[in-house]
């Protein structure tokens, strides 16, 4: 009799310590994908959303779209207006686990220009497309802005 309530008392600890995982597991888990901004000193900068992969609650979804530069065209973006060597910062809803921000050259050629949410706007005059890969523990988005030096 004791041993088929040891074996009981097992597997309900052991149901327990699942459900409590599962738990623990779950309260930092970021269900909606999260919003992000850009800005500098004087104003906010419209974003395009790109690519993204997201999962929560056991469903998957990803969405792939055109490059950054044709996203630009591609909706009308207007080019914001920023001075040389202006720092520029992507603020997100959610905790990202890395950025990587790019600068958009000609077609599908980038260069990394920062690794952090911000970073500084070309010194030399011109229109650029910077885009923002960001990875959060549920997956990752692709966001874009438009940029003119001055």
């Amino acid at each position: 009799m004791f041993k088929n309530t040891n074996k009981l008392f097992l597997i309900i600890a052991l149901i327990i310590l699942v459900i409590a995982g599962r738990f623990m597991l779950l309260k930092d888990e970021v269900v909606e994908i999260p919003t992000v901004t850009a800005v500098t000193n004087a104003q906010e900068i419209e974003t395009v959303r790109g690519s993204y992969c997201w999962h929560s609650d056991g469903e998957s979804i990803c969405v792939d779209t055109a490059a950054p530069h044709e996203m630009i065209v591609e909706k009308k973006m207007p080019y914001i207006k920023v001075k040389p060597n202006e720092e520029i910062a992507f603020h997100f809803s959610q905790n990202p686990t890395s950025i990587t921000i790019q600068q958009w050259e000609q077609d599908y050629d980038y260069k990394e220009i920062a690794s952090s949410e911000r970073f500084t706007a070309p010194a030399e005059k011109g229109k650029y497309i910077i885009s923002a890969l960001t990875r959060f523990s549920n997956g990752d988005i692709t966001d874009t802005i438009a940029i003119e030096v001055e």
